[in-house]
């Protein structure tokens, strides 16, 4: 029983040295290719990680508002995507430097990088969308802050039940070059999530905690 989890683990190194192989955009192009193109490269990466969070944080919320059943509220999903344009370039630079601190593939790497995300950018990404969010709505500071007080929580409770396990699988499996599209099939998902705990009413029990 013991060799099973060794099994396992030598399945996902291979599967791993199999999707490395596979072409990308990057290795299509030339070795001797110059610093200048390296840098056209990395920021069409920043406008593609860009523009994939802002659709897909419009697209969640276009989907939970048809699961409403309400008339779709394009001034929501408008605030939804401006967001995602926000959170975009970090989402872009953290992962980035989390590569260039942790580029190592091992069990050990892997779990401080999860870490890591858990602890630093998990509650500031979760911070930023409830009080961009509010802000965009033209809520007063105090409103801003009390959301965020109630809803913070039950929010980074439920993003510590998915994304470990989603970055486990992204850090040790998933090659740098695959991420953006393994991340945004979670991350609209997730987005669907969000859009349904920022627009869930506050109860009167959780109004009555924060006055």
């Amino acid at each position: 029983m013991a060799l099973l989890p060794m099994r396992a683990l030598q399945r996902l190194r291979n599967l791993r040295n199999k999707l490395s192989a596979l072409p990308s955009s990057s290795s299509a192009s030339s070795t001797s290719s110059s610093s200048s193109s390296g840098k056209i490269s990395n920021a069409r990466l920043l406008l593609i990680n860009t523009g994939t969070c802002c659709f897909l944080y419009s697209m969640g919320d276009f989907c939970r508002q048809r699961i409403e059943g309400n008339t779709t509220d394009w001034h929501r999903t408008g605030r939804m995507g401006v967001l995602g344009c926000c959170l975009g370039p970090l989402d872009h630079f953290w992962y980035t430097a989390l590569d260039r601190l942790l580029p190592a593939i091992t069990a050990g790497t892997v779990a401080r990088k999860v870490l890591l995300d858990q602890l630093i950018m998990a509650p500031i990404c979760c911070s930023l969308f409830y009080l961009g969010m509010s802000a965009m709505e033209g809520r007063s500071r105090k409103d801003c802050f009390n959301e965020l007080q109630v809803k913070f929580w039950p929010t980074y409770k439920v993003d510590w039940q998915v994304w470990p396990a989603a970055q486990i699988l992204n850090f040790y499996l998933i090659p740098p070059h695959f991420r953006v599209a393994y991340v945004a099939s979670i991350t609209f998902l997730w987005t669907v999530y969000l859009s349904y705990m920022k627009h869930k009413k506050m109860s009167k029990t959780d109004s009555m905690l924060i006055h």
